[in-house]
C-alpha cells in the first residue's frame, strides 16, 4: 500500500512551521532552503577514471593504490562526490543534528549513481550504528538516507540482516591501520534472509572502505552472493581538510 496524502491540517500546519522555522541550507546556512543550489553546485563529482572494484579515482598511474593495500570483501562500490566543502557540511549536518530532509534531498543522487552500475540487487542494508551510539543519538543517519533512496530506487530496505553487535571506537578518531583493526568481527549478519541475495550496502562516507568491507565480509559468511556499496561521498586524501 502506498502512503496516505497528508491531510489540509497537517499541509496548512507544515506551511506554519516553514513560516515561523524557515529551513537553513546545510551548506552554508542560508535561509529558505535544506541545501541551496549554489552548495549542490560545488560538489565535486566522482566519475571515471576509477577503479573497477572500489571506485577510487585514478591517475596516470596503472593499478589501484586501495585495493593493492587491503583486498575488499564487497564486489564493487561507488560513491557520488568528493567528502568536501558543501557536501562534507551537509553530511555532518545528517550525521549529527537529524536534519531528516536532506535524506530526500540526496536520493536522487545515490540513484543516479546507482543507475549507472547495472547493479541486479534484491535488497538494500544501511549500515547500522552500534547500540550504545544509537541510543545516544537517537537514529542512525544513514537511515535517513537509505529509506528514500530506497523508495525512489524501488529497493526493499531490511534493517535487521545485518546488526553492529558492539560499539566502537569513532573512525575519524583512528589512523588508517587502526580503523581495519577497529572494525574486525563487529558486524553479524542473518543468514536466513541472505542465502543466494545479491544485497547493496548505503554508507554516508567512505574513506578507507574498513567498515564497507566488514560489512560485506558479514554478508558473504551469510551466504549472500554479491555485495556492492554506494555511499554519498569519497574522502580523497588531497581533500580531506576541506
Amino acid at each position: 500500500m502506498g502512503k496516505e496524502p497528508p491531510t489540509r491540517w497537517a499541509q496548512t500546519s507544515q506551511l506554519v512551521l516553514d513560516w515561523l522555522f524557515p529551513p537553513r541550507c546545510a551548506g552554508c546556512g542560508v535561509l529558505g532552503t535544506v541545501w541551496c543550489a549554489s552548495c549542490q553546485s560545488t560538489v565535486i563529482r566522482i566519475g571515471n577514471p576509477q577503479c573497477e572494484q572500489c571506485g577510487l579515482p585514478l591517475g596516470v598511474a596503472s593499478g589501484c593504490p586501495a585495493c593493492a593495500s587491503h583486498p575488499y570483501g564487497f564486489d564493487a562500490s561507488r560513491a557520488w562526490g568528493v567528502y568536501a566543502g558543501g557536501l562534507r557540511r551537509a553530511i555532518l549536518s545528517l550525521k549529527y543534528r537529524s536534519n531528516a530532509d536532506l535524506g530526500g534531498v540526496f536520493a536522487p543522487a545515490l540513484l543516479h549513481v546507482f543507475q549507472q552500475q547495472g547493479w541486479k540487487v534484491d535488497m538494500l542494508i544501511p549500515i547500522p550504528l552500534g547500540p550504545q551510539r544509537l541510543r545516544q543519538r537517537g537514529y542512525n543517519q544513514i537511515d535517513l538516507l537509505a529509506r528514500p533512496f530506497g523508495e525512489i530506487a524501488g529497493l526493499p530496505l531490511a534493517k535487521r540482516v545485518l546488526i553492529r553487535q558492539h560499539d566502537t571506537l569513532p573512525q575519524f578518531e583512528l589512523s588508517a591501520a587502526e580503523r581495519w583493526h577497529n572494525l574486525h568481527g563487529c558486524f553479524v549478519a542473518d543468514p536466513a534472509h541472505l542465502a543466494g541475495q545479491s544485497v547493496l550496502l548505503v554508507d554516508d562516507i567512505m574513506t578507507t572502505g574498513a567498515t564497507l568491507d566488514s560489512a560485506a565480509l558479514s554478508l558473504r559468511k551469510a551466504g549472500a552472493k554479491r555485495v556492492y556499496a554506494l555511499t554519498l561521498a569519497r574522502t580523497l586524501a588531497e581533500t580531506s581538510d576541506l
